[in-house]
Order: C-alpha cells, then sequence, then structure tokens
C-alpha cells in the first residue's frame, strides 16, 4: 500500500471522526456487556449446575419478551427523528416526553401480565421470585434512553454507565454465588446492574443533555406510537427468532439444553457484536447523507468481515465450550459451530436492514423481512414436530433458515430501489 492510499484512508477515518467514535463507544458497551458475563460463566455453571443455570437463562428469555413490548420499536424509530430533530431542542423535549411516557404505560401493562401469569400457572408460581428478580431489568428498559444518545451520536457516557453496571455484576457473581440454590441471585445481581445503568442514563439526560419532560399532545402520542408499530413486529419477530429455541428448549427438553443453545448463542452473539455496532454507529450518518457510494463500499466491507467472524467461530468452539462449560454441555460444540453460518448471514442482514433500508425510507421491505423470517421459523418448528426431528441442532438449522429469508427478501429491496451505487453503477 502506497503512502497516497494510507493518507486516503487517515482522511477518510478524519472526515468520518463521529462515526469511528460512535462506533468504538458502542462496541465497547456490546462488548463489556456480552464478554464480562463470560468471565463469570465457567464459575456460574461449575457452581450453580448447568440445569440451574437453563433455569436462570429460561426467566430470562420469558422476560425478554415483555422487555420487547416495553421498547415496542421506540428503539428505531425514535433514532430517526432524534437524528433528524438533534438540534432542535423543543422537539427533543416532545419526542423525549412521548417515548417515555409510552413505554411507561408499555411497563405497566406487562407488569399486571407478569402478575396474572405468577397466579395462574403453576410453574412461574414455583418460581415466582426467579421470574419478579427477571422482571426488574424491565425497569431499566424504561429509563435506559440509548436511543437518545444514538440518534444524537453522543455515546460516551453511555459507555462508562454500562460499563460499569457489567462490572458491577461480575464482581458481585463471585461475591454472592457459592452453591447450587444461589441461582436467582444470578438473574437478580444482572437486573440490579442494569437498574443501575438505567437510572444513571436517566438522570445524565435530564442533567447534561438538559432534556426537559413535558406535557405533549395527545395527538403527537399516538403518532410516535403509531410510528413505533412496524418496527415493534420486526424487533418481536427478532426476539421470537432468536429466543424460540430456549423456550421450546425448556418446554419440551431440559434447562440442560436451554443452558446448551444459550451458551452456543452467546457465542455467536458476541461474535457479531463489532459488526452489529459498526452498523449501528453509521445508521445516523446514513440516514442524514443518504450516500449511496458509500452504502456500497461498505457493504463490501461488512461482508469480508462477516465472513472471517464466523470462520473463527467455527474453528474456536471445541476450547470455547470447553473453557466455558467445563465439559458439562458437549452438545453446545456442535451447536456453535452450525451457528457460524449464522454470525455470517446475520452479520450482512443487520447492515442491510435499519442502516440502509430504513435510513432510504424503505421501512416497510425491513420489517416484513423479519415477519417472513419468524413465519419460515414457525413452519420450521411445525416440521420439525411432525416429523418427530425435534432436536436442538436442528432448531439451529431453523435458526439459520430464517436469517438467510431476511437476506434474499432485503437484497431483492436493495436491488428493487437501486441502492447499492458504486462508480455510478448500480
Amino acid at each position: 500500500m502506497n503512502s497516497l492510499n494510507i493518507n486516503n484512508i487517515f482522511r477518510k477515518l478524519k472526515d468520518n471522526k463521529t462515526i469511528v467514535q460512535n462506533t468504538g463507544y458502542l462496541s465497547i458497551i456490546e462488548i463489556v456487556r456480552l464478554a464480562m458475563p463470560f468471565i463469570a460463566l465457567p464459575y456460574i455453571i461449575r457452581t450453580v449446575g448447568a440445569e440451574n443455570y437453563g433455569l436462570a437463562v429460561f426467566a430470562q428469555t420469558i422476560i425478554s419478551y415483555f422487555t420487547i413490548f416495553i421498547n415496542f420499536g421506540l428503539d428505531i424509530s425514535a433514532v430517526k427523528n432524534i437524528s433528524i430533530n438533534r438540534n432542535d431542542i423543543a422537539e427533543l423535549n416532545k419526542i423525549v416526553s412521548s417515548v417515555l411516557l409510552i413505554k411507561l404505560v408499555l411497563f405497566t401493562i406487562s407488569f399486571l401480565l407478569l402478575l396474572i401469569g405468577l397466579w395462574i400457572i403453576p410453574f412461574l408460581k414455583i418460581h415466582r421470585l426467579l421470574f419478579l428478580f427477571a422482571f426488574l431489568t424491565c425497569f431499566s428498559e424504561l429509563l435506559f434512553p440509548t436511543w437518545f444518545y444514538q440518534g444524537i451520536e453522543k455515546m460516551k457516557y453511555l459507555t462508562l454507565i454500562k460499563t460499569t453496571s457489567i462490572l458491577f455484576y461480575t464482581i458481585s457473581v463471585f461475591l454472592f454465588i457459592h452453591k447450587p440454590e444461589h441461582y436467582t441471585r444470578i438473574v437478580l445481581l444482572q437486573s440490579l446492574g442494569n437498574l443501575f445503568a438505567g437510572v444513571m442514563s436517566f438522570y445524565l439526560l435530564l442533567r447534561i443533555e438538559k432534556v426537559q419532560l413535558i406535557k405533549s399532545s395527545y395527538k403527537y402520542i399516538k403518532q410516535t406510537f403509531t410510528d413505533s408499530i412496524p418496527f415493534f413486529f420486526s424487533r418481536l419477530s427478532a426476539v421470537l427468532n432468536s429466543a424460540m429455541a430456549k423456550t421450546i428448549s425448556g418446554i419440551f427438553f431440559s434447562m440442560q439444553a436451554v443452558a446448551a443453545f444459550d451458551l452456543a448463542q452467546k457465542i455467536a452473539t458476541v461474535a457479531l457484536v463489532p459488526m452489529q455496532m459498526l452498523n449501528q454507529a453509521i445508521y445516523p450518518h446514513i440516514a442524514k447523507t443518504l450516500n449511496k457510494e458509500f452504502v456500497a463500499k461498505f457493504l463490501k466491507i461488512n461482508i469480508f468481515i462477516s465472513l472471517l467472524t464466523a470462520i473463527i467461530v467455527y474453528l474456536s468452539a471445541p476450547l470455547a465450550i470447553k473453557f466455558f462449560a467445563n465439559g458439562q454441555m458437549p452438545e453446545a460444540i456442535t451447536l456453535t459451530r452450525i451457528l457460524a453460518l449464522w454470525v455470517f448471514v446475520g452479520g450482512i442482514t443487520t447492515y442491510i436492514g435499519a442502516p440502509v433500508l430504513v435510513s432510504f425510507g424503505f421501512s416497510k421491505p425491513f420489517n416484513r423481512s423479519v415477519l417472513l423470517s419468524t413465519i419460515i421459523l414457525f413452519i420450521n418448528y411445525v416440521i420439525l414436530y411432525i416429523g418427530n426431528i425435534f432436536t436442538i441442532y436442528n432448531f439451529a438449522f431453523a435458526l439459520i433458515l430464517s436469517e438467510i429469508a431476511i437476506l434474499m427478501y432485503r437484497c431483492y429491496f436493495c436491488w428493487h430501489y437501486k441502492i447499492f451505487i458504486y462508480n455510478g453503477r448500480l
């Protein structure tokens, strides 16, 4: 590489300084969020056992449906609105106030539904303390304004707060979990860490960013809610896609199967973090500039990184499972290797989704693609059940097929709307 090319690279990095910085901040948050608990994971599995760990994971999986309901797609629709109106403080006040009010109402509904479930469902009643501890993290979802800071492209404060909360969880695991019956503390400590992050970030929103909570009109609140509905269904589908295997494994198989699938999925998800964070960081930039040349160039980078990451996941699976599970879940090795293909496809679909299709105003294909994948996933599960081939390995293959469906659908619309333009050519 000659000096001219090097100078061009540094000049581009300087021109896109905000993107580079926010990519770094977002990556730190997600890597710490996913990687730091891995430090404690071998200790947790060895102390409470795979079965109890799977029970804790199952509770968190069920509560994840509530968190999606509380967010209701606002974490996507609000980012674009915040980005467009970042210099209009009056409009920012209206957006933030409306989003928080909607989320508060949804949080209240969710809590009432949980209480009803704890009262009438025997399994939930037996483990009611576990599910109540897990639900505490929903309050953090109400307060934690990642969507606001992502929209104004300022992630510095949230990086510090989120990192601190995760460090709290990781350290406290070693201090307070010492025997199998302490598995409920896994969920409690994680929820308390999230709650701390939510309270602190909400405080900074009011004090540092000077956002004021105002009374918005019913019409404005209704419009904010309506705009988020398509994104809610796409996010719900995404959560169903990732959580369905663990949910069904907990119902039909055992909590150890839940633990094995969760561990493999955690490894695959961590591998996706750098790509996801880069995609999130460039989302506001693409939404603001609509530069098709930039979009096309970044697609090539995204494909290369996705492929390299998938290869690393496949090759490192045996060593990773041996380290984290201490030989308790050998089935997780095969699961991780299967999900390496999911990593490759997922890295590309994430980029083509919100950063590209939504930024260019094509939110319907974006949302429909996720809904389509969920329908395909349900069909796959029905086929597996009827064919009596219900296994956790086939669950992983079903997840990959649904992700491929998203990719094909989104690629078609990118071609149809002529989004990927490079040197003036499609």
